[in-house]
């Protein structure tokens, strides 16, 4: 059930009760308003009577007379006064004024008890005509009971419906953006994240529409930098393929071109007897492959360093600046690692800094030197910084796919990643700190030496 319905129904189930228990007590208030009105009629008649029937001594005519105190009940709105014959029948009854809008008789009934009738004694020459009665009737009594319940019930019949009118209109006032904030949830539920809901209405609501747009606008930016990190990811990795293809086509294509130029030269000497020229040529097709391997070697440490790191970071770090000085000769490379190993998890994050530092600072910083370090701080905490000597921060990508890949990496361990100018803006220094906490032990004794590499 809809809570503006369900709110409604609870509302009139309140006021049904309310009203049964008015009506409980318009009945008693009813039927105790008629018992005193008859109680008081019948002492006013019966003073009014026990007059009359004294004064009938005097008179004359006292049939006549006994007619008269009759009529005189004419048109009273509580008491008919009757003249009953010695055998119980009505001789003579004088007429109740009726009201102008009687009640309905299931009320007459709910209300009305036994009339209270009084009779009188006519004086001794009188006594065979009978014997005088008066007794009540309530009927115009019900009837004003009748009216004050009509009143009662219209005022409160309309203040129920102006209730539940207010109600209705408040509830669904404070709704509606509920109504709003539902179809924005399915819009982003369906992916459209640019669906906002106005931040009115009650405080508690509004509070709740306000962190929905926030999360809105936050799923917003997400996607958007998931999109671009995709395009950038697409981009590193056609990189990434292009550079494959030129180290194998220019480092391993020329060896495979040798040994198989080398391989067919070996027949002809064979059938000549030339065993020393054939000797030579497979030293030569074994310097070839010899080659071929540690290019290859070199190749794979870039695209699973997971293998390298299994000797500790210091050992990777050694065959990633082996990998960069047969490439960038021109380049001096130093490295200062305080420990062989900082823990396997540490050490392959660390590891990853370190390629993407490197390989961001030769790409786009053109230095001429480049410092790898990591040491173990004061408070425990890891800390990783590759420095070079290159063109500075603005010709270098730092918010490229790689670097935030790695802030990303970093915060979740909970470190952090900085990167910022070098003074006299002269190259690039990225600085990273992780905690060294018990998921992280260390794996290797502390080596005090620093381990520096210059080419």
């Amino acid at each position: 059930m809809p809570l503006r319905r369900r709110l409604l129904f609870l509302i009139s189930l309140v006021l049904i009760v309310c009203l049964i228990g008015g009506g409980v007590l318009t009945y008693w208030h009813g039927v105790r308003k008629i018992d005193l009105e008859m109680s008081s009629a019948i002492n006013v008649g019966e003073t009014a009577m026990e007059d009359a029937i004294a004064a009938l001594a005097a008179s004359n005519d006292g049939t006549h007379t006994i007619g008269r105190i009759v009529v005189s009940f004419n048109g009273d709105r509580h008491l008919r006064a009757k003249l009953l014959a010695p055998d119980g029948t009505i001789a003579r009854s004088s007429s109740v004024r009726l009201p102008t809008d009687p009640a309905p008789t299931w009320l007459y009934d709910l209300l009305v008890s036994k009339p209270q009738v009084v009779s009188f004694d006519l004086p001794g020459e009188y006594k065979s005509l009978g014997r005088l009665s008066i007794e009540t009737d309530p009927l115009n009594e019900v009837s004003e009971v009748w009216e004050d319940m009509k009143l009662k019930l219209i005022i409160v019949s309309a203040f129920c419906s102006l209730v539940l009118a207010l109600v209705y209109v408040t509830v669904g006032r404070a709704l509606r953006p509920l109504e709003n904030l539902s179809t924005a949830i399915g819009r982003v539920a369906g992916g459209d994240f640019q669906a906002q809901v106005s931040e009115t209405g009650p405080q508690e609501l509004a509070v709740i529409y306000k962190q929905f747009n926030e999360m809105a606008e936050q799923l917003a930016r997400v996607e958007h930098q998931n999109l671009r990190l995709h395009e950038q990811l697409s981009t590193v990795q056609e990189e990434e393929r292009a550079e494959i293809a030129r180290d194998l086509h220019d480092e391993i294509g020329p060896f495979l071109f040798a040994v198989d130029v080398d391989a067919q030269t070996i027949p002809p000497l064979l059938m000549r007897g030339d065993n020393e020229d054939v000797r030579e040529r497979a030293n030569a097709i074994r310097q070839s492959v010899g080659h071929m391997q540690t290019h290859l070697r070199a190749i794979l440490s870039r695209l699973r360093p997971a293998t390298l790191v299994d000797l500790g970071l210091s050992h990777a770090v050694d065959q990633l600046i082996a990998f960069w000085k047969a490439r960038r000769p021109g380049i001096v490379f130093e490295m200062d690692i305080t420990e062989v190993s900082f823990g396997a998890a540490l050490d392959a994050l660390a590891f990853r800094i370190f390629q993407e530092g490197t390989s961001n600072a030769v790409r786009h910083g053109a230095p001429n030197r480049i410092v790898l370090s990591a040491r173990r701080t004061e408070n425990n905490r890891l800390r990783i910084s590759v420095v070079d000597n290159g063109t500075g921060l603005k010709a270098t990508a730092s918010r490229g796919f790689g670097l935030t890949g790695m802030r990303e990496r970093v915060t979740e361990k909970g470190g952090s990643l900085v990167i910022t100018e070098a003074s006299g803006k002269s190259g690039v220094v990225l600085v990273a700190e992780l905690p060294i906490t018990p998921s992280n032990p260390i794996l290797a004794h502390a080596n005090d030496d620093t381990r520096a590499g210059a080419a």
